[in-house]
């Protein structure tokens, strides 16, 4: 019997190997087996059988399948997974192997006994009596000279051939023996999944229950929807727009009808924190079991909890493939979190392979956000349900335009005045502005020289407080520039405003005040990201300013005050979806305010007033971003109008990067003639690219067939990758790119 197998490797193809006698009754399509590959044991899956021999291969230089994988359960990789893999596979253009990585349990390593070589009294004889050949002396020698031998993983490197056949020689001749080692060893296999919720709450109790107790209830209509859906025994989608309590509320009112109903469920979270903040919060609600496997040992697949009891998952977003049964309901929270989509091979992203599993195991899947991605809204096949904010909840939302602010303005009069009025009265302030650092650059004033990274060719953050300069793509530090290199002026000014030089100013302004930054730099240590949060927690800041990284944990407290330094200052990112990543920050940045019935205020400084995103947020009204945003989308063919691809070619000598690039344009441009339009621009050098010495140029491809441009991709991709040697030409496929800027 022959088996064609897949291994987890950037390869398209499937390798054959030789069924032993022993699994000839016992192996099936979708087992996992251990099978040789190249000096190397892998772990593959089966995806066909046969008694015939492939055309033209001889079943004498076939291998054979070593044995069925050794893991958690049994060998059999359940059939909905293995369908998802190859789901995956199609949809976004990758080697089936590299996607069965994402289904495949995580095996604990457990440290065998460790064993040595040591040699026997014919061994030492033959030395004594000089009858070892000389290629082996040193060998044998190096081993006779120690009483308890050498570790076998010494001696038997993966790729040292010449000390392999040697140690096979001197076992040939039993002059060298394997003994386990007198070291005790134990095993120790790595805790792939944690506590659950209930455990980890114990120790934020207080903050946790002060938030809980303000969740509204959820509407009986919902109920009767969530109950529809998972009783249909059919796959559905409902996309929902509502606000962070209110989706709380739903989620867990949705958990607590799936377990009555004995089915599991799987929570999706964009990141680690919130995604551990989350399981906490539904353990407290629900009272339910909620496991929240070990975000931190780097995948977060759980196992199931109970054989036979219902399951509830809460993690990022490899928990889609979590191997639990009757599953009914799919959860995922913040649809539109960029951080969903997976920046290595397979690029998939969480949210469209939630939909894709709820297909094959007929459940019901909710996107929810405060702000749902076009791609949700525009979802032919899901039922939209929006909740409506109260308007008694709505802060107080000002305007004010910078243009006709004085120059350089940073803080206006009236933000400055509102702030001096909420920490006269302890009701908490937040600055709000999507840029680290003091300022975007520095620029000489007299000829406009900027200080630019010489590999990435962009301009270097200037960061006042460590007084260097960084580059934001390879980390790159520099000092600063006493005089420009263009013109030697020392006119040298920054331009563009930070969180940073907000923290400057608010501090200048108000010495006495308590103030905290929230942002990347400031977070990149534990120690201080806990003290900094712990603060806000207990209200001992009475200003805090921060960048989106105030959104990725659990909801802030609500403050007296929120400013919105420059609301439009995501609107200038080179990225198609610049105005709806604004939009959605604007939105979460209004959501930090209390009540207007409060005190709750909103200042939103911008010299774009008139944009659809700031009117949108002013106004609020949803709808009125969506409808322009869609239209500007349909008239320039950017997803959700179209199915998008990015390409791009890397390597180290820039004329290969540039002939494989326009190669492959032409390769795509053959496969895809005389069928329905597809668009391909480029390629065109990516100046982020350029990293550690390598070059990269990109093709873009649009198409409304998405069947016809994965086809069309996958053929020529493949078609490259034969012709250019492995190593020498990198080429990247991404389906459905999120971030372009």
């Amino acid at each position: 019997m022959y088996a064609d197998v897949i291994v987890p490797r950037h390869i398209a193809k499937a390798f054959t190997y030789l069924v032993p006698a022993a699994l000839a009754q016992t192996l099936e399509i979708g087992h996992r087996v251990l099978v040789p590959f190249g000096g190397a044991m892998l772990e593959g899956a089966v995806i066909s059988l046969s008694h015939q021999a492939p055309v033209g291969v001889k079943a004498a230089s076939l291998k054979e399948i070593r044995s069925l994988a050794s893991g958690p359960g049994d060998a059999d990789l359940s059939s909905t997974l293995f369908e998802l893999s190859r789901k995956i596979s199609e949809h976004y253009v990758a080697p089936w192997g590299q996607c069965l990585r994402l289904v495949f349990p995580p095996i604990p390593k457990h440290k065998a006994p460790a064993s040595r070589y040591v040699a026997t009294d014919q061994g030492r004889a033959a030395l004594e009596a000089g009858r070892c050949p000389e290629d082996l002396r040193p060998l044998l020698d190096r081993i006779a000279r120690r009483s308890k031998g050498v570790l076998t993983s010494t001696l038997l490197p993966s790729r040292n051939r010449d000390g392999r056949q040697g140690v096979e020689a001197l076992e040939k001749k039993s002059w060298i023996a394997v003994v386990a080692s007198k070291t005790k060893e134990t095993d120790s296999p790595k805790r792939r999944v944690g506590s659950t919720a209930n455990t980890m709450h114990q120790g934020d109790q207080a903050g946790q229950t002060r938030w809980v107790g303000d969740l509204p209830e959820p509407h009986p209509a919902w109920a009767a929807r969530i109950a529809e859906g998972l009783q249909s025994n059919q796959a559905k989608r409902i996309v929902l727009q509502a606000s962070w309590e209110q989706r709380v509320s739903l989620l867990a009112g949705a958990v607590q009808q799936a377990y009555t109903m004995n089915k599991s469920a799987i929570i999706l979270s964009g990141e680690v924190a919130r995604a551990e903040w989350l399981g906490q919060l539904l353990s407290t609600v629900t009272k339910l079991p909620i496991t929240v496997p070990h975000l931190s040992s780097g995948s977060d697949r759980g196992r199931q909890v109970q054989e036979g009891a219902p399951s509830i998952i809460v993690g990022t977003r490899s928990v889609i493939f979590s191997p639990v049964t009757s599953i009914g309901l799919i959860w995922v929270d913040g649809e539109d979190d960029p951080a969903f989509k997976e920046p290595q091979e397979p690029r998939y992203h969480a949210r469209d392979v939630a939909c894709m599993r709820a297909e094959i195991e007929h459940a019901l899947v909710v996107l929810a956000s405060a702000h749902p991605s076009l791609e949700s809204t525009c979802d032919a096949a899901a039922d939209m349900c929006t909740v409506q904010p109260h308007a008694a909840v709505q802060p107080q939302l000002e305007l004010v335009e910078l243009r006709y602010e004085p120059g350089g303005t940073l803080l206006s009069q009236r933000l400055v005045a509102a702030m001096r009025e909420a920490v006269e009265n302890k009701a908490g302030v937040t600055l709000f502005l999507n840029r680290k650092g003091y300022a975007g650059a520095l620029v000489c004033r007299d000829c406009g020289w900027i200080p630019r990274c010489p590999s990435c060719a962009v301009a270097l953050t200037y960061y006042r407080e460590v007084g260097r300069m960084a580059c934001r793509y390879c980390g790159l530090t520099a000092v600063l520039p006493d005089s420009c290199s263009t013109c030697q002026a020392s006119r040298l000014s920054p331009v563009g405003g930070g969180t940073e030089r907000v923290e400057v100013e608010a501090r200048r302004l108000f010495p006495n005040a308590r103030i905290a930054r929230f942002d990347g730099d400031t977070l990149r240590r534990s120690a201080s990201a806990h003290t900094i949060w712990e603060g806000v927690r207990s209200g001992a800041w009475d200003i805090l300013i921060g960048t989106q990284a105030l959104f990725q944990r659990e909801p802030l407290p609500h403050m007296g005050l929120v400013g919105i330094i420059h609301a439009d200052s995501g609107l200038n990112v080179p990225d198609f979806r610049a105005a709806e990543r604004t939009y959605h920050m604007l939105v979460d940045a209004v959501s930090l305010a209390r009540p207007a019935s409060s005190g709750g205020r909103v200042i939103v400084q911008t010299w774009l007033p008139t944009h659809h995103a700031v009117q949108s947020v002013l106004s609020g009204e949803p709808n009125r971003f969506y409808d322009e945003e869609l239209a500007a989308r349909r008239l320039l063919s950017y997803p959700p109008a179209c199915h998008l691809a990015s390409l791009s070619v890397s390597g180290k000598d820039l004329r290969s990067v540039e002939t494989a690039a326009k190669q492959w344009r032409t390769r795509l441009d053959q496969s895809v003639s005389g069928q329905e339009p597809v668009m391909l621009l480029g390629p065109v050098p990516v100046m982020s690219g350029r990293l550690r010495g390598h070059h990269r140029h990109q093709i873009l491809v649009k198409g409304a067939d998405r069947a016809l441009l994965c086809r069309g991709i996958r053929e020529s991709v493949e078609s490259m990758e034969r012709e250019y040697r492995k190593g020498q030409i990198k080429f990247v496929v991404d389906i459905d790119p999120v971030e372009m800027g």
